[in-house]
């Protein structure tokens, strides 16, 4: 027998976290798929919004932690847990509606620690997990070119474990990367990004930005909820743009809707 275990990814990864330990140091093949996973659904207040399940379960040795961003990449990773990894796998699915603006390649393959490159950015990239995240920061790039800015989207499911080699060869020439955590920054894949651009051993690495949930998560309706924490579209296109300016980077002024907006 194959156990999977479903449940809200906020009980599953804490309530259970000594028996899904305990299971992982016996080596033993279940498959975890957590639900309800991130800032959204935000109705139901903080003690339902899981975003601290990465960091949970994130150090669990020999447990793979993924996150698909299109309903088509549900499938195959729950097909490569199941059939390719021979060990725990955390499943960490957004169970909210969301209007995703981008497709993966049909015949693409999981590979452990590799992503897909949505867009081809030249002075940034976002680099983020899911479908909400992935759809605001696809839309942002769109209002970013707007900017005279083009900056890629990379989509990479993979949460606690990167292939270091393909994460540098997807970042070669680009200065800044921008990580989406839809999760608390500590423990997060931002984190994990983060190892791999500390240990590139004399090889530039660009510079990280870190956008994630901070703080308590709000509660209400889902766009007023992203927007609170700076992770809905126009926010996101805002912070980029502050971003790159404070470097030395020659962009367009802000929009002036962002200028009188102090929640951000």
């Amino acid at each position: 027998m194959l156990p999977v275990c479903h449940s809200f990814a906020c009980f599953l990864s804490t309530r259970a976290n000594e028996q899904i330990y305990n299971n992982a140091t016996e080596r033993t093949h279940v498959v975890y798929v957590a639900s309800l996973a991130g800032l959204l659904p935000a109705g139901p207040g903080h003690s339902h919004q899981s975003v601290r399940d990465i960091s949970a379960i994130g150090a669990i040795q020999g447990l793979v932690a993924l996150s698909p961003s299109t309903e088509a990449q549900v499938s195959r990773a729950l097909a490569w847990c199941l059939h390719e990894h021979d060990g725990p796998a955390w499943l960490r699915l957004e169970s909210v509606p969301c209007d995703v603006p981008f497709e993966l390649p049909e015949d693409q393959e999981l590979k452990l620690g590799v992503g897909t490159v949505l867009r081809e950015g030249v002075e940034a990239l976002f680099i983020g997990y899911g479908p909400t995240l992935l759809s605001e920061a696809w839309r942002a790039a769109d209002l970013l070119l707007e900017d005279g800015l083009r900056v890629g989207v990379v989509s990479l499911p993979w949460l606690n474990q990167l292939n270091a080699r393909w994460l540098l060869n997807a970042v070669a020439g680009i200065k800044h990367v921008f990580s989406l955590d839809n999760h608390h920054a500590c423990g997060g894949q931002g984190d994990r990004i983060a190892d791999v651009f500390a240990g590139t051993a004399g090889v530039p690495a660009p510079r990280l930005h870190r956008f994630a949930v901070e703080g308590v998560p709000a509660c209400g309706k889902a766009s007023d909820v992203l927007r609170r924490h700076g992770l809905d579209t126009w926010s996101l296109r805002h912070r980029v743009l502050k971003a790159l300016s404070a470097t030395g980077r020659q962009v367009q002024a802000f929009p002036n809707s962002f200028e009188a907006d102090t929640r951000l």
